[in-house]
């Protein structure tokens, strides 16, 4: 996926990228029972869920913390947090750092959604 594609799409949905006024983001449009990102960032990543609802696990202090946001709902995940989205329902969601973008997968979390990947569709 390039970053100069202005709109990606695959099995789990589509990723928009916008930049507005200089200020770069991502609207994520993810189906019921995705998962996402599997990832983590130098910097502060912001998330806010327009619609749908989202479980985040988040990898804090050699655990996995699971937490549940929903439509109206403002995420902010410290700098180098892994962290995995997984969708419950038909998700719109917006995505934006506090600084340039950059990531590194967490290989536990991306194993996950490569795996995903790979199961037959239905």
């Amino acid at each position: 996926m390039g970053l100069d594609e202005p709109v990606y799409k695959d099995h789990r949905g589509e990723i928009h990228r916008l930049d507005i006024g200089g200020v770069k983001f991502n609207v994520l449009v993810t189906k019921a029972g995705v998962l996402r990102s599997g990832d983590y960032h130098p910097n502060t990543q912001y998330d806010a869920i327009l619609s749908g609802e989202m479980e985040i696990t988040l990898r804090q202090d050699d655990k996995d913390v699971i937490i549940r946001k929903g439509p109206n709902d403002f995420i902010s995940i410290p700098p180098e947090t892994p962290h995995l989205f997984r969708s419950i329902t038909d998700t719109v969601m917006l995505e934006w750092w506090d600084g340039k973008f950059q990531c590194k997968y967490y290989e536990p979390y991306r194993d996950l959604i490569d795996n995903q990947a790979k199961q037959p569709k239905k």
